[in-house]
């Protein structure tokens, strides 16, 4: 059990009474260990320890470690020795966005301040690569690297975990937080370690470190990211999504320095290689590659007189089908642990996709002291795009987008509840969380909400209205369309009386016809993300034309009862 949130490397893995998760791969073992935050007399002494105040939130009980049993090489992950690795000088400080208008309205004797007063890093970057066990070789730099190729094939997931080790929320100026990511294959495994610090309206900094092990060879290759990017870069670019431009926040980051190691659990025999190259636009499972800076890499390779663990007594390798036949049944044995990967992906997909039909921008955001247009109710007015808006008329605001986004979310949420029952709860939680990231990025990013606690208000209440309109649209589908086109009135057009109702007839067509739709999709399609909504528009003609018993109603009856149809009619 760590003490004080220290704990010295142990060749013996965490127990599972004190949280610890581990398993056994081809001599590799793989331990985890979640704790609650550390208490006011541990944190006291990690803060004499390291010589600077820890981060609000510090889990110094939490470990993550690779460890090859037979020859004792170990490398370790925990929140001590990352930050113990923090600047403790002013040379690496930043300032928050607003410090210069602060400092001019200070008298004339404060003018030279230009630091913020904490005297450390309070960002909290570290370039913290990992712990290796002092008593074995250290890692060597080499110029082999991380075998994408490798990564991307859809082997089975036999184990799973993210810890986190430390987070701050920079006095409600940003976010900086330290986790690890490990999972394992039959034939691999590939833990990420990631800094991630947002000072808002400054700077957005990620640090990964990855550390891959290839079971065959006994190889391991450990890699070194830096990124990072002005505020202000990144929100412009971001804003260019509305033309139909696409940027993840990895691509929109400068590379700031690389470095790969690699090397066996043994021996080691090493080779110096340092290159310049550009990013490569390939994807990993845990990288995002920028085509637009390019990147230093200092590599390194080792060999391992060592026998590899698939090695017989007789010398043979197992052919390629035994090692497909080992993947297939570790996949059948353990499939909640690899659909659980695949629907993460897969959901995010299908939320972006959601969420894409009633995008909108706020360009006022890109301008200095530009003032923000809002709507009589207060909320920030954007410029949007497409049928929703230009047809519908809809007002481009946070909550339109928010509330066309659940209808389709609700649409992929009926057709998910025809999965197996005991998948389907999966799936559900990965679209919704998606959803709050998604929202959550957009609060910030589009509408500069920097409080935690402000978003966190949204938040909620946008999860009260997503279980609002669960109830509204399942009565909607069961009793028919009126009392569907109800529960889209309320929730899409905010209950206006003045809208047009044969938009609203075109919102009801077009969610019938989406789940007639995704009910001829296979479970394997949907489970793919091969889902792209079509254009309500189209429904109009439906939607207009006069039904059979609309002519029934205007036409007179005959006889005595006509008579008195058109005198009322005068």
């Amino acid at each position: 059990m760590a003490v004080n949130g220290q704990q010295p490397l142990s060749p013996y893995a965490s127990s599972a009474s004190d949280g610890g998760n581990s398993i056994v791969q081809q001599g590799f073992k793989v331990t985890t260990r979640k704790l609650p935050i550390l208490k006011a007399e541990p944190i006291d002494e990690m803060t004499k320890q390291l010589g600077i105040t820890p981060p609000e939130m510090i889990f110094g009980d939490n470990r993550v470690s690779v460890e090859h049993i037979n020859s004792g090489w170990k490398i370790q992950f925990s929140a001590f020795e990352a930050l113990d690795k923090v600047d403790k000088t002013s040379q690496s400080m930043l300032q928050v966005a607003h410090s210069k208008e602060w400092q001019s309205t200070r008298e004339k004797k404060h003018e030279g301040i230009t630091e913020v007063v904490k005297p450390f890093d309070w960002s909290y970057s570290t370039d913290y690569k990992g712990t290796v066990r002092k008593s074995t070789p250290p890692f060597q730099p080499s110029e082999k690297p991380i075998p994408l190729e490798l990564l991307k094939q859809p082997d089975p997931i036999i184990f799973f975990d993210e810890v986190m080790l430390y987070e701050d929320e920079m006095a409600d100026n940003g976010i900086t937080l330290l986790s690890c990511k490990v999972r394992v294959m039959p034939a691999r495994l590939l833990l990420l370690c990631r800094f991630f610090m947002r000072l808002d309206n400054v700077l957005v900094r990620i640090r990964d470190t990855r550390v891959y092990v290839e079971f065959a060879t006994r190889e391991v290759i450990r890699e070194y990211v830096s990124k990072e990017e002005k505020y202000e870069v990144i929100r412009q670019f971001r804003e260019t999504r509305t033309y139909g431009i696409e940027y993840t926040l990895q691509e929109l980051l400068a590379i700031i320095a690389t470095a790969q190691s690699t090397g066996p659990a043994s021996a080691y025999s090493v080779k110096l290689y340092v290159a310049h190259q550009p990013f490569s636009n390939s994807s990993s499972p845990y990288a995002q590659n920028s085509p637009s800076h390019p990147q230093t890499q200092i590599k390194a390779t080792a060999q391992s007189s060592e026998p590899k663990p698939y090695q017989a007594k007789n010398g043979d390798v197992p052919s390629a089908t035994m090692i497909q036949k080992v993947a297939a049944e570790t996949q059948r044995l353990l499939p909640s642990v690899t659909e659980t990967y695949v629907a993460y992906g897969v959901t995010e997909k299908l939320v972006k996709e959601c969420s894409s039909q009633a995008d909108y921008s706020i360009p006022q955001r890109n301008e200095k002291d530009g003032i923000l247009p809002q709507t009589k109710d207060g909320e920030d007015l954007g410029v949007g795009s497409g049928w929703w808006y230009e047809t519908l008329g809809l007002t481009p605001t946070f909550n339109t987008w928010a509330q066309v986004t659940f209808l389709h979310m609700y649409l992929l949420t009926v057709r998910l509840r025809c999965f197996p029952a005991e998948h389907a709860p999966t799936w559900h939680q990965h679209l919704l969380n998606h959803f709050f990231y998604i929202a959550e990025e957009r609060m910030v990013i589009v509408h500069n909400i920097q409080s935690r606690t402000v978003r966190n208000k949204y938040l909620k209440d946008l999860f009260v209205q997503w279980r609002g309109l669960l109830a509204g649209y399942d009565e909607g589908l069961i009793r028919g369309d009126a009392v569907l086109a109800t529960a889209i009135w309320r929730n899409v057009f905010k209950a206006d009386n003045d809208l047009d109702f044969r938009g609203l007839g075109e919102v009801v067509s077009y969610t019938r016809g989406v789940l007639k739709g995704l009910d001829g999709m296979k479970d394997d399609a949907i489970a793919s993300g091969e889902v792209a909504f079509g254009d309500p528009g189209s429904e109009r003609a439906g939607v207009l034309m006069r039904s059979r018993m609309m002519a029934s109603v205007d036409r007179p009856p005959p006889g005595k009862n006509a008579s008195i149809s058109a005198q009322a009619g005068r």
